[in-house]
């Protein structure tokens, strides 16, 4: 393989206290499953970018320090937080990159993913293709119509929803973007249960059902 992973977290949590340090399953926290995950994809270096101070380089894992004003939302927005981010990675522009988040347990196919932009030569995105029946404010349909003439889900046009677990580009296209979605890309689907981005204590305790489903599974 011939690409790096970068991931992040901060600390706290607001929402899910202390999420990305508490047990998620069989001892390990989002941050251990995201660092094996990116390992099992074969990544060639992983750099995680965390004001976390309790954290130890490895020979393939490198914590960068992020400043306490880019983990703070009322004083920054996101997007010069990824910009930060991707510039603190002591890496020049023409490396692969994948960008992912501690808080997706259920996506772990950085390495299909790879494979996916060496074929095509495009960035990819990864997004769930969602066909439910969606609706406004306004109670008016987004993705059908009302009527006799409403298709089944089955025939309707998908929806994109990006939880954030992967976006893969060059270095250069990542600083240039200074977002984690890089300007150009094309879909790299996935499955339903891998569409998990765990925000609230509802969604940690269903990410962990999901995940020893997952394992089960397999």
């Amino acid at each position: 393989m011939s690409f790096i992973a970068i991931t992040n977290y901060k600390t706290p949590s607001i929402r899910c206290p202390n999420k990305h340090h508490k047990e998620f399953y069989n001892g390990k926290s989002l941050v251990d499953i995201k660092i094996e995950q990116l390992q099992a994809s074969k990544v060639d270096h992983i750099y995680i970018s965390t004001n976390d101070t309790d954290v130890t380089n490895t020979d393939n894992i490198t914590y960068i320090n992020r400043e306490q004003r880019y983990c703070d939302e009322s004083l920054m927005p996101f997007s010069e937080v990824t910009q930060q981010i991707f510039n603190s990675i002591p890496v020049d522009d023409h490396i692969n990159a994948v960008f992912t988040f501690t808080m997706c347990p259920l996506f772990a196919r950085y390495d299909e993913m790879y494979e996916q932009f060496k074929r095509s030569g495009k960035n990819q995105l990864a997004v769930y293709p969602s066909r439910h029946f969606y609706m406004d404010r306004k109670k008016l349909g987004v993705n059908f119509m009302f009527g006799p003439w409403q298709a089944y889900s089955q025939d309707i046009d998908p929806l994109y929803q990006s939880p954030a677990c992967g976006a893969l580009s060059t270095m250069g296209d990542h600083r240039k973007a200074g977002y984690h979605i890089p300007i150009n890309f094309e879909y790299f689907e996935i499955e339903t249960y891998e569409n998990l981005d765990i925000d609230t204590e509802e969604e940690f305790e269903v990410g962990q059902m999901l995940y020893k489903w997952k394992l089960n599974r397999n």
